[in-house]
């Protein structure tokens, strides 16, 4: 055993290493994909007079929904499995979306709507797979071909 300076965990935001799990931000991560549940689910409860229209397209707030949704899910579960946290959240729109099938709602509007919740979760899990892809290439080093 060597008696070197003892280790350091680097606890900025930014760094390289490990962040606590109790850290603000890791905080603040599960609190923001708890608010966004919430609010998605309060959307989706409430009387469409109530609920305010930030875009005119209302394909495009579910799309915004899912991926402020996701992006917070993946912030908020870093050792979880991205399949795993997009199956969550898949399961978590179709459920939703069901919701209105007992309500008397036609289906062909609900497919629509879910496809617009999975485009906003695609966008949100695109850059993190093709970060992990790119990740499995190792770096050349100056002067290599």
């Amino acid at each position: 055993m060597s008696q070197g300076a003892p280790q350091v965990e680097d606890r900025s935001l930014f760094g390289e290493g490990r962040y606590p799990d109790t850290g603000p931000l890791a905080v603040l991560a599960r609190l923001a994909f708890l608010g966004a549940l919430l609010a998605i689910v309060v959307t989706v409860f409430l009387p469409r007079s109530m609920v305010p229209q930030f875009v005119r397209s209302h394909y495009l707030e579910h799309f915004a929904a899912f991926y402020v949704a996701a992006l917070f899910a993946l912030a908020a579960m870093p050792r979880t499995r991205l399949r795993r946290i997009g199956v969550s959240v898949v399961t978590f729109a179709v459920l939703l979306e069901a919701t209105h099938l007992l309500s008397g709602a036609q289906i062909w509007p609900l497919v629509d709507n879910w496809v617009a919740d999975m485009g906003g979760l695609a966008a949100a899990f695109a850059p993190v797979v093709v970060e992990r892809f790119r990740r499995r290439f190792p770096r050349r080093t100056r002067g290599a071909v």
